[in-house]
């Protein structure tokens, strides 16, 4: 990678959901609530290593809604990085533990040092570097 974006890693989470005339609907909106709380939680825990996040929204048309509220990590459901195990309705301490298993950040109470992991992250809502 080069630009801002050069020497970090980079974890890209997209959050599918059903968009129609514009609108979603309430489960789907917290799902969305829920990736950018998640996304705040690991760069406050984790400041300082050159993590991004691209956290980016993918309207699904109605002919989709079999996928709609999925939240994907790196191309992998949440579920799939937390070896299927998370709440009934995913929850930001669930998508943030997936954010830290793509970029290979232990959890704050799992770091060997005993301390917490540095990173930083930068929201990133295109796919463009910037």
């Amino acid at each position: 990678m080069t630009g801002c974006c050069s020497g970090g890693t980079r974890v890209t989470v997209d959050v599918e959901r059903l968009v129609v005339e514009g609108e979603t609907c309430d489960r789907c909106a917290s799902t969305w609530d829920a990736a950018r709380q998640a996304v705040e939680m690991v760069a406050a825990e984790a400041p300082g290593i050159g993590l991004a996040v691209d956290l980016r929204e993918v309207p699904l048309s109605p002919e989709r809604i079999s996928d709609s509220n999925r939240v994907l990590v790196n191309g992998r459901l949440v579920e799939e990085w937390l070896d299927g195990v998370a709440s009934s309705s995913l929850s930001a301490a669930d998508i943030a533990r997936a954010i830290r298993a793509a970029a290979g950040l232990a959890a704050p109470s799992e770091s060997p040092s005993g301390d917490s992991p540095r990173a930083s992250v930068v929201l990133v809502t295109s796919s463009e570097c910037g």
